[in-house]
């Protein structure tokens, strides 16, 4: 499976009356990433870019990602701070 066709299969759903949480769910089931997911959400659902992440990030669908997300993510905080600490700015 081609995993840039999800902005596809969340249209083909959504037309088909499913509803954000149903599209999300079906998106991972069929093993799309949950960037995918906050692509699809942005492209198919007209969502701001940090309104989609923060949906995806927060929703049930994701829900046993999120602790491991939330550590990459202050891991990477915390390195880009280090770095521009180290050169001065």
């Amino acid at each position: 499976m081609v995993k840039t066709d999800a902005i596809e299969r969340a249209t083909a759903l959504w037309t088909d009356g499913s509803r954000w949480y149903a599209v999300m769910q079906t998106l991972r089931d069929e093993g799309y990433s949950k960037t995918d997911c906050i692509r699809a959400s942005v492209e198919v659902f007209r969502l701001p870019l940090a309104d989609a992440k923060r949906l995806v990030h927060e929703s049930d669908v994701w829900r046993d990602r999120r602790a491991a997300d939330e550590e990459w993510h202050d891991a990477l905080i915390a390195e880009l701070r280090a770095e521009a600490g180290s050169t001065g700015r």
